[in-house]
C-alpha cells in the first residue's frame, strides 16, 4: 500500500516539479491501461505514475547528458520502475547526478566509447550463415547493442556463433571486460505477412500496420514497401504510394504519401476501447514502459532493453533500433510504440510471439519525421 501510495505521489507532482508533460498525470487509456496491467503487473495508480515517471527521467537524461559531456555513460530506469540510474566515469560528477534527481552510477567505459565499437562493428562485414532466416538455424549474429547498466557492448548471437562473436569484439579493440556475448534461442524476423486483414495493404499482398499520421500522410516500417509500391486499404480502396523507404542499413523506416481526402488522425487504434490520443514523440530512456499496438496482435505493453541496437535480418543488418521485450507477431510491423501519449517508433521486427513471449525492436519515430521533414499528427 505505501508503493501505491508513493507512486501515486509521483505521477501529481513528477510533472510540475520536472516539467515532465502533464498529459502524464492523467488517466491513461482504458486499453493502454489494461495491457500495462496484464503486461507490467501495474494497478491504475501504478501505471499512470510509470508513465509521468519515464517522461521525467527522459528530460533528465539530456540535461545530465549536455553537462557530463565526454564523461557521460548512459541512463537506465531500474527495474523499480522509480529509480533513474545515470552512468559517469568521473566521480566529480556525481553530486550533480543527485541534485538532478538521479541516482549516480561511477563506471569504466564512456557512452561515447562503446557507441563507437558499435559503430566499427556496423562497418564490419560478419558472416552469417546461409540458414540465417530458418527456425533450425544454431549459428549467427543476432543483434549488438550497447548496455548502459552493464556498462558493455552486448553482442547477442547463437550457442554455435558466441565464439565468432569474441572475436568480432576483439576485432574492434574490446577488452573482456568490455563486452558480453549473450546467446539467444533464435534470430530476429521482420514482421510482415501475406495474410489478409485490416491495417494495410502493400501491393495488394504483404500486410503491415500504420505507423502515427503525419500532416501528409503516415510512417510506418521500411520493409512493409519500397517507394512507388502501393497503400491500400483491406477493402482496396487506395490509401496512397511509399513515397520513401529505407531498408535494410540505417534504418527500418517508409513513408506513405496518403491520396487527396484521407483522413489523418492523431490516434492510435485502441482495439475495441476507443482511441489513444497522441500529443508528442518525447524519446523514453532504457527501462521505461512502452506499449505497442498492431493489427494482429492488439495492445500489448513492456519496457525499453537498448538503444541504438543494430540487428541481423535475412535481408541484412539495420542500425539504431530500440530493443524492447513487448511481444509482437507478423502483421504487426510499423505499427506504433508509445510511452502514454509520447509516439516512440514503429515496430521492425523480433523473435518469440504474444503466447510465449519475446523481443521486439522498433524504429524511432523522431528519425523518420527528421529523415523525410515531416510533421507528426497530434490528437
Amino acid at each position: 500500500m505505501e508503493l501505491i501510495r508513493f507512486l501515486a505521489f509521483l505521477a501529481a507532482v513528477l510533472p510540475v516539479a520536472y516539467g515532465a508533460p502533464t498529459q502524464a498525470s492523467a488517466s491513461l487509456h482504458p486499453k493502454l491501461l489494461a495491457a500495462m496491467k496484464r503486461d507490467l503487473g501495474l494497478n491504475t495508480e501504478q501505471a499512470n505514475a510509470r508513465v509521468a515517471s519515464d517522461l521525467w527521467a527522459a528530460g533528465v537524461i539530456e540535461q545530465l547528458r549536455t553537462s557530463a559531456g565526454e564523461a557521460f555513460a548512459g541512463a537506465w530506469i531500474a527495474e523499480d520502475g522509480t529509480t533513474l540510474n545515470v552512468a559517469v566515469t568521473n566521480e566529480a560528477l556525481a553530486a550533480e547526478v543527485t541534485a538532478a534527481g538521479a541516482t549516480p552510477a561511477i563506471v569504466a567505459n564512456s557512452i561515447s566509447k562503446l557507441e563507437a565499437a558499435k559503430l566499427a562493428l556496423d562497418n564490419t562485414d560478419i558472416e552469417q550463415p546461409k540458414t540465417l532466416a530458418t527456425d533450425s538455424a544454431v549459428s549467427g549474429i543476432a543483434a549488438y547493442y550497447v548496455d548502459v547498466a552493464a556498462n558493455k557492448l552486448v553482442i547477442e548471437a547463437l550457442a554455435d556463433s558466441t565464439a565468432h562473436a569474441e572475436s568480432l569484439a576483439a576485432q574492434v579493440g574490446l577488452v573482456a571486460s568490455e563486452f558480453e556475448v549473450r546467446t539467444v534461442a533464435a534470430m530476429p524476423t521482420t514482421l510482415a505477412t501475406t495474410l489478409g486483414g485490416d491495417a494495410y495493404i502493400i501491393n495488394r499482398a504483404a500486410r503491415c500496420s500504420i505507423g502515427f499520421s503525419v500532416t501528409t500522410g503516415f510512417v510506418s516500417a521500411g520493409h512493409c514497401g519500397t517507394a512507388g509500391a502501393s497503400a491500400t486499404t483491406s477493402s482496396g480502396a487506395s490509401l496512397g504510394t511509399f513515397s520513401g523507404s529505407v531498408f535494410p542499413g540505417s534504418a527500418d523506416m517508409s513513408y506513405v504519401r496518403t491520396v487527396s481526402g484521407t483522413t489523418l488522425s492523431g490516434n492510435i487504434d485502441g482495439y475495441g476501447s476507443g482511441n489513444i490520443r497522441v500529443s508528442g514523440s518525447t524519446a523514453s530512456a532504457t527501462g521505461s514502459s512502452i506499449c505497442r499496438s498492431g493489427s494482429t496482435s492488439g495492445v500489448h505493453c513492456g519496457t525499453v532493453r537498448a538503444l541504438g541496437a543494430t540487428v541481423s535480418y535475412a535481408e541484412g543488418r539495420v542500425t539504431g533500433l530500440t530493443q524492447t521485450n513487448v511481444c509482437a507477431e507478423p502483421g504487426d510491423s510499423g505499427g506504433p510504440y508509445y510511452t502514454g501519449s509520447q509516439a516512440q517508433g514503429v515496430t521492425s521486427g523480433g523473435s518469440g510471439d504474444c503466447t510465449s513471449g519475446g523481443i521486439t525492436y522498433f524504429q524511432p519515430v523522431n528519425e523518420i519525421l527528421s529523415s523525410y521533414g515531416l510533421t507528426l499528427v497530434r490528437g
